[in-house]
């Protein structure tokens, strides 16, 4: 460790929870489950309205909808719909059931605890299961996110970086924002307006 890691500015301790593992997840993954669903609602739409056009014009001209095999394909591409859009909704959830077996796997352990030592040129993080520890300077990181519990930092490596909001010691959520709105002006960033 060099001399001026041993006292960090301040730190962040967190231990992930089914309920944080979520939010990552979602966080994660939002922007194709997004661009999945709008596709899948395109088509639906288009759908929908073939199946509607169909059953006018058998009421129009007597004839039997449901005997249009055309119609079954309609009904069957809706039933599609409703499967993918139920399973863009519980994703996260899935991901997260699937990220407790791994770690269950590697370590022994359902979840593992991350500490993050903030320093004034870069970032420690200490993983408590493996003791591995990576360095990062701040110029890494190209984006930031916030969750209701957790601040997200992505890499430009697509390595992700979890922070528990109420992990801090020496600093808190709003000072943690001036403090990497200042170390990493480059970085897009997307902090809660609740908060």
């Amino acid at each position: 460790m060099e001399a001026n890691e041993r006292t960090p500015i301040f730190t962040n301790t967190y231990l992930p929870n089914e309920r944080t593992d979520r939010q990552m997840f979602g966080s994660i993954t939002r922007a194709r489950r997004l661009i999945t669903l709008l596709v899948c609602t395109a088509v639906f739409a288009y759908l929908l309205y073939e199946l509607i056009d169909m059953i006018r014009w058998a009421t129009q001209t007597g004839g039997s909808f449901f005997s249009e095999a055309y119609a079954w394909v309609l009904m069957a591409g809706i039933a599609v719909y409703a499967v993918i859009f139920v399973l863009l909704a519980v994703s996260p959830r899935m991901q997260a059931s699937k990220q407790a077996k791994r770690m269950r796997e590697m370590y022994g352990e359902k979840r593992i605890g991350i500490r993050s030592d903030f320093f004034d040129d870069a970032i420690v993080f200490f993983n408590t299961a493996s003791n591995a520890r990576v360095r990062l300077q701040y110029s890494v990181f190209r984006k930031i996110t916030e969750t209701g519990d957790l601040i997200l930092l992505w890499s430009g490596q697509k390595q992700i970086i979890a922070l528990g909001k109420d992990g801090f010691t020496g600093v808190d959520v709003p000072g943690f924002r001036t403090f990497m709105d200042e170390k990493c002006p480059n970085a897009k960033r997307r902090w809660r307006k609740d908060a």
